[in-house]
């Protein structure tokens, strides 16, 4: 169970350190080319204030080639990495699992760059710079001026306060050593024209559907991105168990009732609808997931012939 934990906090990190390219103005653009292709390593401290608590976690990071590497720095702990179409665990002897994504729509564009403003971090000199949509301010991105490189991230809920800090707490400039990957298991996620609007409609309040893909054999998965923030919302002919999930907590929204748990950088939230078994799991801030919420199936109970795929596996 620790490891995978561990190992979900991690992806968590991974994730979060991606950096959408598209959906940017001209200017705000060139931040983000700089950000991408920049080579470094560090430590990174993320921490989320919850409304359950405080959620932190802390991993050496490592950029090269455009691909971000994410350890848990111990002996043993898979080492996470994600770029352009794919997301992948290597294992310490070297054999890999990993996930590629078929070619994905952009993301629209949902942000603005409404100030930018010089600062020293980490003894260097960096640009912080606030990304604004919908006449609210909702990112702060600090870039090294030398190498282009994201230091520090804070997402903020809709009142201005932080929800999410993921920071570096020390940076190397420079090409870093990174692990090889071995042979393993490659899934491909592929994308699938038959799904109902009804369970992945097309607009989430500021959100819009990507793409849906095929998932696990026994549903689907939608992609949706407002430009910056962005979740994977899941569909099953049966229900999510959650009995492993030790932080799951009932949670009651507008709708109803869902199971919800955070992890560093992420949350998640799973219920039961009269289109099958349902997940979420984003970096939203708080407001954000009860907007999209509002779009979606509401909780149910499951009908007999879904409680007998759940008890039977499907």
């Amino acid at each position: 169970m620790r490891r995978r934990v561990l190992l979900a906090t991690l992806i968590g990190a991974a994730l979060v350190s991606l950096v959408p390219l598209p959906a940017l103005s001209l200017e705000l653009s060139e931040y983000f080319e700089r950000a991408a292709t920049a080579e470094y390593s560090g430590e990174q401290v993320l921490t989320c204030r919850t409304p359950v608590g405080l959620r932190d976690s802390a991993a050496e990071v490592a950029q090269r080639d455009g691909i971000i590497y994410v350890s848990a720095g111990v002996d043993g702990a898979p080492v996470v990495s994600a770029g352009a179409g794919f997301l992948a665990a290597t294992g310490p002897g070297g054999a890999a699992a990993k996930v590629e994504i078929a070619a994905a729509t952009k993301p629209p564009a949902g942000y603005q760059l409404t100030e930018v403003e010089e600062l020293n971090y980490l003894g260097r000199s960096a640009d912080r710079v606030s990304l604004a949509t919908r006449g609210e301010t909702r990112v702060r991105l600090t870039f090294d001026q030398a190498t282009g490189a994201l230091l520090r991230s804070e997402t903020l809920n809709d009142d201005g306060s932080v929800y999410c800090t993921t920071k570096l707490t020390s940076f190397v400039p420079g090409t870093p050593r990174v692990a090889g990957g071995g042979e393993g298991d490659v899934r491909t996620l592929s994308r699938v024209k038959d799904f109902s609007d009804t369970v992945f409609p097309a607009k989430l309040g500021g959100f819009s559907r990507l793409d849906v893909y095929g998932w696990n054999q026994v549903g689907q998965m939608a992609y949706y991105s407002d430009g910056f923030f962005a979740f994977a919302l899941y569909n099953v002919k049966g229900r999510f168990s959650v009995d492993s999930i030790s932080e799951a907590r009932d949670w009651e929204g507008d709708l109803g009732t869902y199971q919800r748990w955070y992890r560093p950088g992420t949350v998640t939230l799973v219920w039961d609808t009269s289109a099958g078994g349902m997940a979420l799991h984003g970096d939203l801030p708080g407001d954000l997931v009860e907007m999209v919420l509002e779009g979606l199936p509401e909780p149910s109970r499951p009908g007999f012939f879904s409680r007998i795929l759940s008890l039977l596996g499907r």
